[in-house]
C-alpha cells in the first residue's frame, strides 16, 4: 500500500509565528485610550455606535454620509465591538490588532499560494506586520477601516487566484462578493481590478509580458472579464466623491490649488519609499506645503519626477526577466493613487495610513530581488536568514516605540510637534487634548500657535472658542466661533457651540437659530436637540420645546427625561 504524503507543518508554524510577532508589537495598545482624531465621532461620542448592533443602527450605517465617508461595514464593526465588549477603548484596539494579525497571515497565505514560495512570502508578510508606517492603521481606532477593508482585499485576491487556475464560476463570484465587502469597509480598495490584472501577469502567467503588442492585446481581453469589478469600483468612487464633497473634504471645496496638489503628489510618491526604508520622524499629521508657503519647491519636484521615471523605465525593461519588480512597483503606484493627493482630502501632505496596502508591492519587489541577488552571489543561507531577521527585528522595535506614541492625544500631538515644523494641526490637536484634561491655561497658547501658523484653519478658532467658554468667558468665545463659521459656514461644532454661548448670554433667539442650523447638518445629534429644547423653553416657546421632546425620545431617552423635568408639569 502507498503511504499518503505527510502534511507540511511549516506554513501553519509560519502563520502562527507571524501572528505572535504582530501581537508582540501591538499588545501594548490594550491600555491605550481614544484619541481626539475622529475617535469621538467614530465611537466615543457616537450615539448610534454606543447603542451596539441594532436594526436602526444598521439602517443608519447604510444611509447617508458620516464623517465625510460612506463605509457602512466599518460602522457595523464598531457597533459590534460595543455590543460584545462595551464602550471602552481597550477592546476596539485589540480587535484592530487581531484584524491586522489576520491580514498578515492572509498576505502570507495569498503570496505563498500564488507564487509557491514559502519563505519569501513569510518575509513579505513579516515586514507588513511590523513595519512602523503601519502603526497608524493599527493603533488608531478610527482606522479600523484600513485593517478591515484589507482583509477583504486579500481574500479577493486569493479567490481570484483560485479562479484563474480553475476557471470555475464559484471563485469568480466569491472574488466579486468579497471585493464588494471591501468597498463597504473602505473605498480605497477600488484599485482591486487593477491588482487582478497584475496577478494575471505575474505570478499567474495569464498575460504575456512580451512583445508589447501581445501585452496590450492580452490586457484588453483580460480586462473584459473584470468588467463587474470595474463597475463596482466606479460606483464606489462616485459615492466617495459625493461623501467627501458633502463633508467639506474634497478638492471641490479645498483651498489648495491644482498645481501645488499635483506637485505634492509626485513628491509624496518618491518620499514614501524613503520612509519605508528609513521610518524615522513619523507623525500623525504632515502639513501640506501649500498651507505653509504659497510657491512650490521646484527642486524636490524635479528630483521626484526623475526618480519615478527612472524606476518605472527600469522595471518595465526588466518585466520579462524580473517580473516581480514591475509587479511590485505598479502595485505601489496603483494602490496609492486614490490617496496620493491629486484630489485633495484634508490638509495633509501625506499620511502613514495610506501606505497600508501600497507597501506590499515594494516589499515583494525588495524581497524577491534580494533573493535573486543572494542566489547570484551565493550568500550562505544562514547569513541571509540572520540579516533578514535583524531587519525585521529592527522594524519591529521601531514600530513598538511608535505605537507607544498613540497611547493618548497629548503624547501623540507632542510627538508630531517634535518631529515636524509649523504643524498647525498638531498644535490644535494638543489644544483640544489639554482642553479635555481641564488644563485650560496651557490650551490657550497651543490654539493661538495654530492660528498664528494658519489663520484660515477654522478648527483652531473653534477650539479656542471652547477654551474661552470653559474659562467662563462666553463673550470672548462668541467672536471666535463666528470667525470659524466665516471660514467654514457648515461647521457643525462651531454652530452648536456658538448657539450654546449665545444661550449663556441670554440671546435665546439667536441660540435657537444656530442650533437649528447645526441640526440641518446633523439631524440626529441628541445633544443639540436637547440644547435647542432648553433654549426654546427659556424663550417661552413651550410648544416648540414639546416638539423637541418628542424627537429626543427616539434619539436619547435619557436626555428627553432631563428636558421633561426642566419643563415641569
Amino acid at each position: 500500500m502507498e503511504r499518503s504524503p505527510r502534511p507540511n507543518p511549516t506554513p501553519a508554524l509560519v502563520a502562527a509565528g507571524l501572528a505572535l510577532l504582530v501581537l508582540a508589537v501591538y499588545w501594548q495598545v490594550r491600555h491605550h485610550g481614544f484619541l481626539n482624531l475622529d475617535d469621538q465621532e467614530y465611537v466615543a461620542k457616537n450615539a448610534w455606535v454606543l447603542r451596539g448592533l441594532t436594526w436602526d443602527g444598521v439602517a443608519w450605517a447604510f444611509t447617508g454620509f458620516r464623517v465625510a465617508n460612506w463605509h457602512p461595514l466599518t460602522w457595523l464593526s464598531h457597533m459590534l465591538d460595543v455590543e460584545l465588549f462595551g464602550p471602552g477603548p481597550g477592546a476596539p484596539h485589540l480587535v484592530s490588532v487581531a484584524l491586522h494579525a489576520l491580514d498578515t497571515v492572509l498576505l502570507f497565505a495569498f503570496l505563498r499560494g500564488a507564487t509557491g514560495s514559502t519563505w519569501r512570502s513569510a518575509v513579505v508578510a513579516a515586514l507588513f506586520g511590523v513595519h512602523p508606517l503601519h502603526v497608524e492603521s493599527v493603533a488608531w481606532v478610527s482606522e479600523r477601516k484600513d485593517v478591515l477593508s484589507t482583509l477583504f482585499l486579500l481574500l479577493t485576491l486569493q479567490a481570484w487566484t483560485r479562479f484563474a487556475r480553475t476557471g470555475r464560476r464559484g471563485p469568480y463570484l466569491a472574488a466579486l462578493g468579497l471585493f464588494a465587502l471591501g468597498l463597504l469597509a473602505k473605498p480605497m480598495v477600488v484599485t482591486a481590478p487593477f491588482l487582478l490584472l497584475l496577478l494575471d501577469a505575474w505570478p499567474l502567467g495569464r498575460l504575456p509580458l512580451a512583445p508589447p503588442r501581445a501585452l496590450v492585446a492580452g490586457l484588453g481581453r483580460l480586462a473584459l472579464e473584470k468588467l463587474p469589478f470595474f463597475a463596482l469600483s466606479a460606483a464606489a468612487s462616485a459615492v466617495t466623491w459625493l461623501a467627501q464633497s458633502s463633508g467639506g473634504g474634497a478638492s471641490a471645496v479645498s483651498p489648495i490649488p491644482a498645481w501645488p496638489r499635483a506637485a505634492n503628489a509626485v513628491v509624496s510618491y518618491a518620499r514614501y519609499p524613503l520612509q519605508a526604508a528609513w521610518p524615522a520622524s513619523l507623525a500623525s499629521f504632515y502639513p501640506h506645503p501649500a498651507t505653509l508657503r504659497p510657491d512650490v519647491a521646484i527642486l524636490p519636484f524635479a528630483l521626484a519626477v526623475a526618480a519615478l521615471a527612472a524606476v518605472t523605465a527600469w522595471t518595465v525593461r526588466e518585466r520579462v526577466r524580473r517580473p516581480w519588480l514591475a509587479w511590485g512597483w505598479f502595485w505601489y503606484l496603483g494602490t496609492l493613487f486614490p490617496v496620493i493627493g491629486f484630489v485633495q482630502v484634508g490638509g495633509q501632505a501625506m499620511a502613514d495610513r495610506y501606505t497600508y496596502v501600497p507597501l506590499i508591492g515594494l516589499f515583494v519587489a525588495a524581497v524577491w530581488g534580494l533573493a535573486e541577488v543572494a542566489g547570484r552571489w551565493r550568500v550562505p543561507r544562514v547569513a541571509l536568514a540572520l540579516s533578514v531577521s535583524a531587519a525585521i527585528a529592527a522594524f519591529a522595535a521601531v514600530a513598538w516605540r511608535q505605537a507607544g506614541f498613540w497611547r493618548d492625544s497629548v503624547t501623540l500631538h507632542q510627538r508630531s510637534l517634535a518631529v515636524t515644523e509649523r504643524n498647525w494641526k498638531a498644535w490644535q490637536g494638543l489644544c483640544d487634548a489639554l482642553l479635555d484634561l481641564g488644563r485650560l491655561p496651557e490650551a490657550v497658547p497651543a490654539c493661538e500657535e495654530a492660528i498664528r501658523i494658519l489663520p484660515t484653519f477654522p478648527e483652531a478658532w473653534q477650539t479656542l472658542g471652547v477654551v474661552r467658554a470653559r474659562m467662563g468667558d462666553p463673550a470672548a468665545a462668541i467672536p471666535l466661533f463666528r470667525r470659524a463659521l466665516e471660514l467654514r459656514p457648515d461647521y457643525f461644532n462651531a454652530l452648536h457651540n456658538l448657539g450654546s454661548a449665545l444661550g449663556n448670554q441670554g440671546e435665546y433667539a439667536q441660540a435657537v437659530a444656530h442650533f437649528q442650523a447645526a441640526l440641518r447638518i446633523r439631524p440626529d445629534d441628541a445633544e443639540t436637540w436637547s440644547y435647542l429644547g432648553l433654549a426654546l423653553l427659556r424663550q417661552g416657546d413651550r410648544q416648540g420645546a414639546l416638539a423637541v421632546l418628542e424627537r429626543l425620545r427616539s434619539l436619547d431617552p435619557g436626555r428627553a427625561d432631563g428636558l421633561r423635568q426642566r419643563m415641569g408639569p
